[in-house]
């Protein structure tokens, strides 16, 4: 697709704040104000990566984040918005004018564009959109801007288990799309708001008899989202390894890492280029240290058996708590 980048003067870089800002904002300090937004683009990020794409800012986020085009041009953003965030109303074809106060306006989403781009620095168009932004309509219509394409990822969420038994296991779920994950995390969600767990954490080995009809409900939402998933588990027998166990720990998820990789891609489910992007249970062993020696270690692998065609894009850690796919 080609994509025309329109003026949008009203809410280009450098260019959109309001003309009349709040005097909230007028008097804030500039330090504060820095430290503010710091911390805003950091939650939106932590967001992004844990699949937790639950209002408008985080929808614009994704979509951004994932299809790299819509950062240059509104229409494409709101296009892409539309079709993925209003399936149900949203007919590229034809539309029923009734059916357009349905749709997130793009006014709306052309602001909070902004805000994600101007004022917490992240998924930034290419230099020329944003001066073609603040030229005059006539010369915006002719100036095109090359498509790139959507960023292939696959997310996957990890944690560990049997650091005092027998065998430790590292665990994984990894999600083939972005729009996967999205649909995945948004129906857990959905589905644990009315469960016995609305209020807690599902644990596993906490179940209760009076709860088998929720774990049937559970399991049976995860079985519709098959399709883009993949379920990887690697152990290892403790006594055969004189290794700390943290070091055990971190081991596994490299291994985990780079031969399920090396299984997707022979099975034909993921396809080059790719990146990978992996999410762990927050605790002490997996620190941010840990997350980027296991980044490291991985990138590393990928590189000597696929070149530049697989890379790892991030390794976090975030609680389980806030995850549903963690």
């Amino acid at each position: 697709m080609i994509d025309i980048a329109e003026n949008d003067s009203s809410t280009s870089e450098g260019g959109d704040q309001p003309k009349s800002p709040k005097k909230s904002q007028k008097s804030e300090d500039p330090v504060a104000r820095k430290l503010r937004l710091e911390t805003e683009a950091g939650d939106l990020q932590a967001s992004l990566n844990d699949g937790v794409i639950s209002d408008l800012k985080t929808k614009v986020a994704w979509i951004l984040n994932l299809f790299p085009h819509t950062r240059n041009s509104d229409i494409s953003l709101t296009l892409k918005y539309w079709e993925l965030f209003n399936a149900d109303v949203f007919n590229p074809s034809a539309m029923n004018p009734r059916d357009l106060f349905k749709l997130e306006r793009e006014t709306s989403i052309v602001r909070v564009r902004a805000k994600i781009q101007n004022e917490y620095q992240l998924f930034p168009a290419d230099a020329a959109v944003r001066g073609r932004r603040r030229a005059l309509e006539e010369s915006v219509k002719e100036a095109v801007v090359e498509d790139k394409p959507e960023r292939n990822i696959v997310f996957v969420f990890a944690d560990e288990t049997g650091k005092n038994a027998e065998f430790v296991c590292v665990a994984a779920v990894w999600v083939l799309t972005g729009y996967a994950l999205f649909k995945l995390s948004h129906a857990i969600r959905m589905w644990q708001g009315t469960s016995p767990w609305a209020s807690s954490e599902i644990h596993f080995t906490e179940f209760k008899k009076s709860q088998i009809s929720a774990l049937a409900e559970y399991l049976n939402l995860i079985r519709m989202h098959r399709e883009f998933l993949s379920f990887k588990v690697i152990a290892v027998e403790r006594s055969t390894i004189r290794r700390p166990i943290d070091e055990i720990v971190r081991r596994l998820h490299e291994f985990m890492l780079v031969r399920g990789a090396k299984h997707e891609i022979e099975s034909n489910r993921l396809k080059l280029p790719h990146e990978v992007r992996l999410t762990v249970d927050a605790e002490q062993s997996l620190d941010v240290i840990a997350c980027a020696d296991i980044k490291s270690r991985v990138a590393d692998a990928y590189r000597l058996a696929y070149g530049d065609d697989l890379i790892v894009d991030d390794v976090s850690a975030i609680s389980s708590r806030k995850s549903e796919l963690v």
